[in-house]
């Protein structure tokens, strides 16, 4: 995909022709390399092979296809998901909030919608769209999953795990799942069994990092901190891990918290 910084000046300079008999050389060249770079719909192949490249990339991708044509559903949903996968959650709200006005039942939209609110901690108004995308797609295990991670903010831990389970019956097995789950139990008191399950879901295929980086904050939630750093070092520096117990002392003080929960 190429899009031309020079549109306007491109059109200034084919109205200023029309008034003369024929282009200078100099003229012709510029127009040429101006037609060169005019904005080119990108192909599915390339739509195909973008999403192997870093997210940066993508971004920038997509922000150009979004640009070339803000009704493309598929451009905007992955510029949003990849807006709040780079860090600017706000953003990647207003481009899905954006799009679902041209496309209001969408799923995938309003997926990437409830998706970046929860990642601002705002489940309770994520709740909604997230309903309304699982009635329009109901074998999307992700939107389950986002939508549990809604209720679990909004402070319905009993809907959030009856969501969790709905996403497992889709997706057996599924690591982000089972570990959003068991931060359910863990946030509820349920240190033990949130630890059972995290160990399990250790072992799973396309397990991540952040789910031993949870299995070593619920260990330390039971009290045993020593055995947490432990584990949280596995995959990260001896100052974070020892960072990351800090905050799990920190999180005793208050009765639920919700950051670990992720709705990808």
């Amino acid at each position: 995909m190429r899009i031309s910084v020079f549109a306007i000046p491109l059109a200034a300079l084919v109205l200023t022709a029309c008034a003369t008999t024929a282009r200078t050389d100099e003229e012709q060249a510029l127009a040429a390399e101006l037609d060169a770079r005019s904005i080119v719909p990108s192909t599915s192949q390339e739509r195909t092979a973008i999403r192997s490249q870093d997210m940066l990339t993508q971004a920038t991708f997509w922000a150009e296809a979004h640009e070339l044509n803000p009704s493309d559903l598929e451009a905007a949903y992955e510029l949003s998901n990849a807006l709040r996968q780079l860090g600017n959650p706000q953003r990647a709200i207003e481009i899905a909030q954006q799009a679902l006005a041209l496309h209001p039942g969408s799923p995938q939209l309003l997926l990437a919608y409830g998706t970046a609110l929860t990642s601002t901690g705002r489940g309770t108004r994520a709740t909604e769209p997230l309903r309304r995308a699982a009635q329009a797609d109901p074998t999307n295990w992700r939107i389950f999953n986002t939508l549990g991670v809604a209720y679990e903010q909004g402070g319905q831990p009993d809907q959030a795990r009856q969501s969790f389970r709905s996403a497992l019956v889709l997706s057996p097995g599924e690591p982000t799942v089972m570990s959003n789950l068991a931060l359910s139990h863990a946030l509820s008191g349920e240190a033990e069994t949130a630890e059972r399950m995290l160990r399990e879901a250790m072992i799973r295929p396309g397990a991540e990092a952040a789910v031993r980086q949870n299995l070593a904050l619920v260990i330390a939630l039971q009290g045993r901190f020593a055995e947490a750093e432990e584990v949280a070092r596995y995959d990260v520096t001896p100052a974070m891990a020892e960072s990351n117990m800090a905050y799990v002392r920190a999180m005793l003080t208050s009765r639920r918290s919700y950051d670990s929960l992720r709705g990808d």
